[in-house]
């Protein structure tokens, strides 16, 4: 028997029109998964971006409690006041902090209080209560008056109403009468005075005058 012989590329031509078909079907599966992926990942940034907006609007008010909470702090804070006899003062500091609430005292970093007769007092730390009109001074405190007296001493209470410090942490300083040494003090800025009480001690220095020396 003689077989007909047939042109080999004519029997793949059935087979290369299935391949040609689904690889265009395979095409436009990977284009439609593409645009799905593509829409389904702008469909996730916008809601990301929904959720932050919502959440900034409901949680606004959790964001400024806890903002609240935060003390307020003060770079080279001034106050400016008056006694109730007149005299005015100035407290500044280099740094002042106060808890968020209705007259909470503040805290103050190298305090410094100055007042208009010449008293002068600083220390390492503070707490300044408006509301009471009272100063509390820390660490190693350190005051002059007027009268060239200089002291130092553990603590210090100022009324600042009254215009008195007052202290009962010992206090030691040196002036013109000489060295001083008091278990608590007083110093009011009305009339000037200083007082020392509890085992005061002094060293009064000699003014009389030498051999030789003619008195004044």
């Amino acid at each position: 028997m003689t077989m007909a012989a047939y042109p080999t590329d004519l029997a793949w031509e059935p087979m290369r029109a299935q391949t040609l078909k689904a690889a265009r079907r395979r095409s436009r599966l990977i284009a439609a998964l593409r645009r799905f992926f593509v829409a389904g990942a702008g469909a996730s940034f916008a809601a990301v971006f929904v959720f932050m907006g919502l959440y900034a609007i409901e949680g606004g008010f959790t964001a400024n409690q806890y903002a609240a909470a935060e003390p307020l702090r003060m770079i080279n804070p001034r106050f400016i006041g008056r006694t109730e006899g007149g005299g005015p003062y100035q407290l500044s500091a280099e740094f002042a902090e106060r808890a968020q609430g209705e007259n909470q005292p503040i805290e103050l970093i190298s305090p410094v209080y100055r007042t208009e007769s010449g008293t002068i007092m600083l220390a390492p730390r503070g707490v300044y209560d408006e509301a009471a009109k009272t100063l509390v001074f820390e660490g190693e405190v350190m005051f002059s008056d007027a009268g060239g007296n200089r002291f130092t001493t553990p603590d210090m209470i100022v009324d600042l109403a009254q215009g008195r410090l007052i202290g009962s942490g010992g206090v030691t300083g040196a002036g013109p009468l000489g060295v001083l040494q008091a278990d608590s003090y007083e110093l009011r800025d009305s009339d000037r005075a200083l007082v020392l009480r509890g085992g005061v001690r002094g060293q009064i220095p000699d003014s009389a005058p030498q051999d030789g020396e003619s008195p004044p």
